[in-house]
């Protein structure tokens, strides 16, 4: 085993497989598990959740798209979402360097990326994803990961969950917790402590989660 189970969950193996586009061997490789783990997480442990599956052998079904898409596939350029997923690609763009560029949402520009583009072009959406991957480097030398962090952060001191701080950065339970802990850490220690102390609040107190938020 490469990892103890117990510290990489059922629920984190599964957001992150849905988040990415990692195949079964490359999302065992990135968390650092056994692939036998993965495989009986997706395919043996999720039908538990009618819902859940189907979105998992959704996703799949695209990756297996991906795999077996032509090389030479053409698309339509002049699709808004093409446009997005080219400027993404040529600039080395984020989400939100995109979303500022086309004057849109990040919701709207991370719905249309993870959810349309794959449905227009799998191997497109690939590219994307490869470009988006690179701003999820794990060192906050990068200026993007340092600001992502100090986003976690800041909503976080604001009084959002974990589960909403997920919903406002479009990042998996597992990234946020790695940006409030390994990460914020490395920036500045002082707000390590801090965050530490209000994520121990809320696991303590999970009836209780908002109390710190301020009226």
């Amino acid at each position: 085993m490469k990892n103890n189970i117990n510290q990489i969950t059922k629920k984190c193996i599964i957001e992150e497989y849905l988040c990415n586009f990692f195949t079964y061997e490359e999302l065992a490789e990135y968390l650092v598990v056994d692939i036998e783990y993965v495989i009986d997480v997706l395919d043996n442990y999720s039908k538990n959740d009618k819902k859940l599956y189907s979105k998992i052998r959704r996703h799949s079904f695209l990756i297996n798209n991906y795999l077996n898409s032509n090389e030479n596939e053409t698309y339509n350029q002049d699709d808004p979402i093409v446009k997005m997923a080219l400027y993404i690609i040529d600039n080395n763009a984020s989400i939100r360097d995109t979303a500022n560029y086309f004057n849109k949402g990040k919701t709207t520009v991370h719905e249309q990326i993870h959810e349309k583009l794959p449905e227009i072009s799998i191997r497109l959406y690939k590219k994307v994803f490869d470009r988006l991957m690179e701003h999820k480097s794990f060192s906050v030398d990068n200026i993007n990961v340092r600001e992502q962090v100090l986003e976690s952060y800041k909503y976080l001191k604001m009084g959002l969950t974990i589960n909403e701080i997920q919903e406002a950065q479009h990042l998996s339970r597992n990234i946020i917790q790695r940006n409030l802990t390994t990460r914020l850490s490395k920036i500045s220690n002082d707000y390590y402590l801090e965050a530490k102390t209000l994520l121990e609040s809320n696991q303590l107190s999970p009836l209780e989660e908002h109390k710190f938020r301020k009226k």
